[in-house]
């Protein structure tokens, strides 16, 4: 009976194997049928077998560098295959055009693996469908990047930039080297957690602080070598039921709980009232909940926040760490930048929020950088929902149609002289870049927090640049990308050499108790400086000892040293 038994069980195994090795070669065989070249794919594991193989032969994936090889050999249009699952890339601005945006309803849905389709992001915009709902949820969103909101989280950013600067002068006073990326890491999630929360973290000086182990952990265990349960799904997805049971003992799964609990506490007692005069995401999701027509339900606030927070965070950071990169290495470009930044204070009367969306240098070094090192890999990928010819291409229903950041940013159509980082680039363009610069996305599913991520970028760089001149340490390796499967991070640390600028250095000078409006410095030396302007920002000032510094009146004892920024 039980031979019988193991007979039966047996031959339903071959069954099943003999017919997914037959659909598996069928459809191994639909590149060539809708008239398409690439890479002759792997029976089992179709062209990722050439990205294991490179990133074996490396020591890294750079899966970018890749394709733009994949370009070069097979054109503007070329499809490969991740396991049995055929995927079309795009290169050409006419293509783009005609999929992404005039065709958009056959492609609205992204191209996510089924696997996430067990994390608590289903119901944000990184990963839900049309069908589920991602027009209303963009709707309810967007308004909440609205220049006014920008401006309100802009002061809080501001005072996050300035813990940084903190420490980086510090480190550069140490002689010390170290890794700028894990500055930027602390920086941007310590602004997602207060913009997003308002959650104040310890992130930027404690590593062990809770908020940030969860995040790295998380972050860490979505890299497909580290996890090799997301690649197994991706080459075998007939057994994707097997797949998502064994998916809850993932590390990955293990890491996203602390946080999505977290957040509902966080929720809970924002719903009690906690934070109530509060600027930040969770505060105008809650408001849009409200709303009975376009609110939103718990679960799409909370995981929509989970999304905020983990798009804004490594993606920012990586942005920021090659932007630095660069500047220290184009020391013309960064002199730029300066002159600008000082150009910008004598005739804005500081740097606000308006006046460094006002300029035009930095704007084009932001936007240089993001197109020499884009740090998002397959993000910009659709399902197709139906058949559909279009330029004479056939899409057939259920492959997936993607455009790599990288190979339209290294176009030679698209740019003079791809290879060379040239911010001036979009100082001369007077026509649109629209589907030429894409690194936060196309049509109409683009990155809804755009906006915040450009502020965030311009006043760190602004800030960064206004204090230290950076320059290259000899001996350290060039920068490396290296794909962990949706960032392209820095493959190794990134050491830069920070030298404070001199108008920054602090000088040191005595003050008597008075008002604030009629302190009198006590070196005569120094009598034409401003000193009322300690009262507009105590915070750009360094005081040796604790003062109380209430409305307009600076409480300090007689003849107290004071650091005052020249």
């Amino acid at each position: 009976m039980a031979f019988i038994f193991l007979s039966f069980i047996f031959a339903i195994f071959l069954s099943f194997l003999i017919h997914s090795i037959y659909n598996r070669r069928q459809k191994l065989k639909l590149r060539a049928k809708i008239g398409l070249d690439g890479p002759e794919p792997h029976w089992f594991l179709g062209n990722l077998k050439d990205i294991i193989d490179l990133t074996t032969r490396m020591g890294y994936n750079n899966a970018q560098e890749w394709h733009l090889q994949m370009r070069k050999k097979y054109g503007d249009r070329y499809a490969i295959f991740f396991g049995q699952q055929l995927s079309i890339f795009l290169c050409n601005e006419d293509d783009i055009k005609e999929v992404f945006i005039r065709n958009f309803s056959n492609f609205s849905d992204r191209g996510v693996v089924d696997i996430f389709r067990e994390t608590k992001l289903n119901a944000s915009l990184l990963q839900n469908t049309y069908a589920d709902g991602w027009k209303h949820v963009r709707s309810a969103i967007a308004p909440i990047f609205s220049t006014g909101k920008m401006k309100a989280m802009h002061e809080t950013m501001n005072t996050k930039i300035g813990t940084l600067l903190e420490i980086l002068e510090e480190k550069s006073e140490s002689g010390e080297k170290w890794d700028i990326y894990d500055d930027f890491q602390g920086l941007t999630l310590d602004v997602i957690g207060k913009c997003a929360f308002a959650i104040d973290s310890n992130c930027q000086r404690d590593r062990n602080d809770v908020f940030y182990v969860e995040a790295r952990n998380f972050i860490t265990n979505i890299d497909l070598r580290q996890n090799p349960l997301i690649g197994t799904s991706i080459i075998i997805p007939e057994l994707m039921w097997l797949w998502k049971l064994l998916y809850r003992f993932t590390g990955l799964a293990s890491a996203e709980l602390p946080m999505v609990g977290g957040l509902h506490n966080v929720y809970k007692r924002r719903r009690g009232g906690e934070g109530s005069d509060s600027v930040d995401l969770l505060k105008l999701l809650l408001d849009r909940e409200d709303d009975k027509t376009n609110g939103m339900t718990k679960k799409e606030v909370i995981e929509n926040c989970f999304a905020f927070l983990l798009a804004g965070y490594e993606t920012t950071s990586t942005a920021l760490t090659y932007c630095a990169y660069l500047l220290s290495r184009y020391p013309e470009v960064q002199q730029r930048l300066y002159e600008e930044i000082e150009e910008t204070k004598r005739t804005k009367h500081g740097l606000d929020y308006d006046s460094i969306h006002q300029m035009k240098y930095l704007d084009a070094v932001y936007k240089e950088s993001l197109r020499y090192y884009p740090p998002v890999i397959h993000f910009i990928s659709r399902t197709c929902l139906s058949d559909i010819t279009i330029n004479d291409q056939f899409y057939p229903k259920g492959c997936l149609v993607t455009v790599q950041a990288n190979t339209v940013h290294r176009n030679k159509a698209n740019w003079e002289n791809p290879d060379k980082f040239d911010p001036d680039r979009f100082l001369e363009s007077a026509e649109s870049n629209q589907l030429k610069w894409i690194p936060f996305g196309i049509g109409p599913r683009y990155c809804v927090g755009m906006r915040f991520a450009e502020m965030e970028f311009k006043t760190t760089i602004v800030k960064l640049i206004e204090k230290f001149e950076l320059s290259r340490i000899e001996g350290e390796p060039d920068l490396i990308p290296d794909c962990n499967g949706v960032i392209m991070r820095p493959k190794d640390p990134v050491r830069l050499s920070l030298k404070l600028r001199k108008q920054n250095k602090s000088t040191k000078i005595d003050f008597n108790v008075a008002p604030a409006s009629k302190l009198i410095p006590t070196n005569k030396d120094l009598a034409k400086t401003e000193i009322s302007v300690v009262t507009a920002n105590v915070t750009d000032y360094k005081v040796r000892e604790q003062h109380n510094f209430v409305e307009s009146q600076l409480v300090l004892p007689p003849k107290q040293a004071v650091l005052l920024k020249l």
